[in-house]
């Protein structure tokens, strides 16, 4: 009898980054050490990430939003996703604003000098 393996394509986190289940996180009060596993939630997260909200992974994964929330700040710390709202347009021009008014304020010392 021969036993077929089944390979997806799909990106494995646990496979890619095992250092991310190496140690323990403690997360609930109640929750007994070792007991949780976050792989397949971190899948879910890598594969939906650009398409889904965390409300609604949560919601797909049967979890709370808070470990939801806590699992996508480990990924986007890891860099296996981007943050959603990294770059706007707005805090590009709110940052480059603060910078030219520190130049200009450098500048006019100068002058007055």
């Amino acid at each position: 009898m021969t036993i077929k393996i089944k390979i997806t394509d799909r990106p494995v986190v646990k496979l890619t980054n095992p250092e991310l289940y190496v140690n323990h996180t403690y997360h609930m009060k109640k929750a007994i050490s070792y007991t949780y596993n976050y792989s397949a939630l971190d899948d879910y997260i890598v594969q939906n990430w650009t398409t889904k909200t965390i409300v609604q992974i949560a919601d797909d994964m049967n979890e709370y939003v808070n470990r939801v929330c806590y699992r996508r700040n480990v990924l986007v710390g890891k860099g296996l996703i981007d943050a959603k709202y990294k770059h706007t347009g707005r805090t590009k021009l709110v940052k480059e604003y603060r910078v030219l008014m520190t130049q200009a304020k450098a500048i006019k010392k100068r002058l007055e000098a």
